[in-house]
């Protein structure tokens, strides 16, 4: 069974510390094909945990808004009457 690239990143700190190294293989200057292999996996593993991130954070309002009744101005007036 061969072995992974780069493993999930599955934590925030998984995340920083893959950054920190990716960053640090960018910087060399040559790269043997198998550094460069293990980078793309590294820098792929890495949007996939941006990426599950976005759709939670930044989910459509105005479709969990749409199941909710709707209170008019109209609603506070008749309760103090």
């Amino acid at each position: 069974m061969a072995r992974a690239l780069a493993r999930p990143i599955k934590t925030a700190r998984d995340h920083k510390e893959a950054v920190s190294i990716a960053s640090k293989t960018r910087q060399q200057a040559e790269r043997e094909p198998a550094a460069e292999r293990r980078l793309k996996a590294l820098l792929s593993e890495i949007e996939k945990f941006d990426g599950e991130g976005d759709e939670e954070e930044y989910g459509d309002t105005t479709e969990d808004i749409d199941g909710l009744p709707r209170r008019r101005w109209s609603d506070d007036l008749s309760d103090e009457a």
